[in-house]
């Protein structure tokens, strides 16, 4: 049985100016995990919410439960057993109110009877981790359990579908790793899921896909079809790496960066024969998801404009962070970390959600003071304000402005002249696809266009030491390319330093050093290689990702600390 059958969907904006969804058809059967991917803008959030009657289509047909979501008499009949989660943390939820509350809330909307929501609360309390934190108000909790409640409340009273839109984003691999298992758990019960992610890892648990660009259908199947392609991809090393990387985008539109190894989509003859005077090695691999992906969609070369070069150049130790406890009341958010930056690194803060990461940029760029300890800012205590740039964890930018007004607004903030900010725009704006954006109101852009925006607005008095709390968050693949050729590039290009959060542990690959926390402590500190062989040492495994580092460090000071 079909629970959502589409066919050619169309859904606009604006009174028809805007297709955000142009001709889809598929189809999603009772008890599938069905998973729509694509880059930003593609039109995944467009069909979920035509799919729970949330947005009206335009052309086409419809059907949900055999009724049709534009019919609103009708679709009210069948409303009882959708579910939709929003996209964006803690979106369906009422952040002054106690987890148990939230869910007692959305029970009652939903006319659960007394006995069947205590008993079901409780179950789902204990199967998300959330019951010792029940009384605890939502606007209180890390971003992973706010959306494992954002789920409990959307699963309270029974739905037959339930649709997330992007449920994972901003939360640790932990808590992704938990928020799939209750998806699978209701999924065998014959829930229906279908869910949009801007993670390809994601995609691949899914029993369809259904893969979008700019409102149109790419592939619609399995993950095994999807990878199932006449790729060749490779993986480049060796001392010659960042010429290899240059030319090979002479002949491929994929060519990326994986720490210290280049990995791309190309025939074999014409990258042996354009690398062939180099000093790497170059070994055929199996073509996995994102390869797919990013041969779809292509990626895009940055180049990184000389405006962005430090006018000011910072001592060899950047940063030098000693003892720093920072306290809120009697809650201790980061306790007694020490650590140094030298100048020109790319330094990663990762660890689970609430492990105090914000807290310690927060903290070292003077938004908070800390408790205890000393911290130095290219040797200065205070007065550092023009040498750093900050992109925050929540978008920054006022919505009700254009994107060149955001600019012009922060570059006074920093003392750059509205005439020098349009000469910086107009020489990136076309490499970071941001031309035709200028004048567009910032709340009307696609969310990599937001980030991208957000970035630029960090570099646009050129700081020698720039601070990014969690700038890929929600972005896909080729999104997140463009932002790590732009910090790589900065970084080795100009020797600007780099301090980064991310929740995507194939991003930790790229940074030279990495700091782990968890409940504010640091639990590890080393290069990506340093520690994935610190773990491998204790694993039988025999290829450690960054993701295992993750989930054993993290795993191990639970067990300490307990």
């Amino acid at each position: 049985m079909n629970v959502v059958e589409a066919e050619e969907l169309v859904v606009t904006y604006r009174r028809g100016k805007v297709i955000a969804v142009n001709g889809i058809s598929f189809s999603v059967k009772e008890g599938e995990v069905f998973v729509l991917i694509g880059p930003d803008g593609a039109g995944k959030s467009s069909i979920l919410k035509a799919i729970c009657g949330v947005k009206g289509y335009k052309e086409g047909n419809l059907r949900v439960f055999g009724e049709d979501p534009n019919k609103e008499r009708e679709f009210e009949r069948i409303k009882e057993k959708i579910s939709f989660m929003p996209q964006g943390l803690g979106q369906n939820l009422y952040h002054k109110l106690s987890v148990e509350e939230n869910i007692d809330f959305f029970a009652e909307l939903y006319g659960v009877p007394l006995e069947e929501k205590e008993k079901r609360k409780e179950e789902l309390l204990k199967i998300t981790g959330l019951y010792s934190f029940k009384r605890r108000k939502a606007g209180k909790l890390s971003g992973g359990m706010m959306q494992k409640l954002g789920i409990c409340c959307s699963l309270i009273h029974k739905p037959k579908l339930l649709v997330l839109d992007e449920p994972t984003t901003g939360v640790d691999p932990l808590s992704r790793r938990e928020i799939w298992k209750l998806i699978y758990r209701f999924s065998r019960g014959g829930t229906t899921v279908i869910v949009s992610t801007s993670y390809l890892d994601e995609a691949e648990r899914g029993t369809g896909i259904l893969f979008m660009e700019k409102g149109k259908e790419l592939f619609k199947g399995t993950p095994e079809e999807l990878t199932k392609v006449d790729l060749e991809v490779f993986v480049v090393e060796g001392k010659d790496i960042e010429e290899a990387y240059h030319r090979a985008w002479t002949i491929s539109k994929t060519p990326r960066f994986k720490g210290n190894k280049l990995r791309v989509v190309s025939s074999e003859g014409k990258l042996r024969e354009i690398l062939k005077d180099l000093n790497v090695s170059i070994k055929k691999v199996k073509p996995n998801l994102e390869d797919v992906f990013v041969e779809k969609i292509g990626l895009v070369r940055v180049e990184v404009p000389e405006e962005f070069k430090p006018k000011v150049e910072v001592p060899d130790i950047a940063i030098s962070v000693e003892g720093v406890t920072k306290k809120f009341g009697k809650f201790t958010a980061v306790d007694n970390v020490s650590f140094t930056v030298r100048r020109g690194e790319i330094f990663a803060f990762l660890g689970p959600n609430g492990a105090g990461k914000t807290t310690l940029i927060k903290t070292i760029i003077g938004l908070y003071s800390p408790t205890e300890g000393k911290i130095r800012v290219a040797d200065r205590e205070n007065n550092f304000k023009n040498l750093i740039g900050y992109m925050s964890q929540k978008f920054s930018l006022y919505s009700d402005l254009t994107v060149i007004e955001n600019l012009i607004l922060w570059g006074s903030v920093y003392g750059v002249k509205p005439s020098k900010v349009k000469e910086i725009f107009d020489s990136v704006s076309s490499s970071l696809g941001l031309r035709k954006f200028e004048r567009e109101i910032v709340k009307n852009l696609p969310l990599g266009i937001k980030q991208r925006v957000a970035l630029l607005s960090a570099l646009i008095h050129s700081p020698a030491i720039l601070f990014l709390d969690e700038p890929t968050s929600g972005v896909d693949p080729v999104e997140r390319d463009v932002f790590w050729q732009l910090i790589r590039g900065v970084s080795r290009k100009f020797g600007t330093t780099v301090i980064v959060t991310t929740h995507y542990m194939n991003e930790a690959e790229y940074c030279d050093r990495i700091l782990m926390m968890n409940r504010g402590k640091i639990i590890a500190l080393g290069t990506p290689d340093e520690l994935k062989k610190e773990v491998a040492m204790s694993q039988t495994k025999s290829e450690i990702t960054m993701e295992d580092v993750f989930v054993f460090k993290v795993e191990e000071s639970e067990g300490k600390e307990n």
